[in-house]
């Protein structure tokens, strides 16, 4: 039987909770990933971020720049504004990472993580055994198992 150990990769992306988010993208970026687990000085899981979570970060970010460009008055004001920017640039994983985790054991069945993906619309799933990250199991990790059988 298939279960979450034995489809799951055991080297998952993390980082720690103070790295800086320009340090996230560029990792992002250069390692061509779609999440990063978020883990505390003892390495338990903490949260994840994802390309959602940056790409809605950097929304926010850019449309005051956007603005800008069209000589339009920005309604925070110029000194708010450059706040505004360098408190994004100061944001760490901590303040972006999700921390409502759906988590599975390294015994989970194929099956029961196809139907906990599916339900609870997630395409992550740390796998957990007591407080220590085994690995991540993926929507391709899933299919993948799925499509050998």
């Amino acid at each position: 039987m298939l279960t979450a150990k034995t489809i799951m990769n055991t080297q998952p992306e993390h980082c720690m909770l103070d790295t800086p988010i320009d340090d996230i993208m560029q990792r992002f970026a250069q390692r061509n990933i779609d999440y990063i687990l978020v883990l505390d000085d003892e390495d338990r899981l903490c949260g994840i971020i994802t390309e959602s979570d940056l790409i809605d970060q950097q929304a926010n970010l850019h449309i005051p720049t956007a603005m800008s460009i069209f000589d339009m008055v920005l309604p925070l004001g110029e000194d708010k504004f450059e706040r505004e920017i360098e408190r994004l640039q100061a944001l760490t994983a901590k303040g972006l990472m999700v921390t409502d985790l759906q988590t599975v054991t390294p015994e989970t069945s194929l099956s029961e993580l196809a139907s906990l993906m599916s339900e609870v619309h997630v395409h992550h799933l740390p796998v957990i055994d007591g407080s220590s990250v085994e690995g991540l199991v993926s929507k391709h990790d899933v299919i993948k198992a799925l499509a050998s059988q």
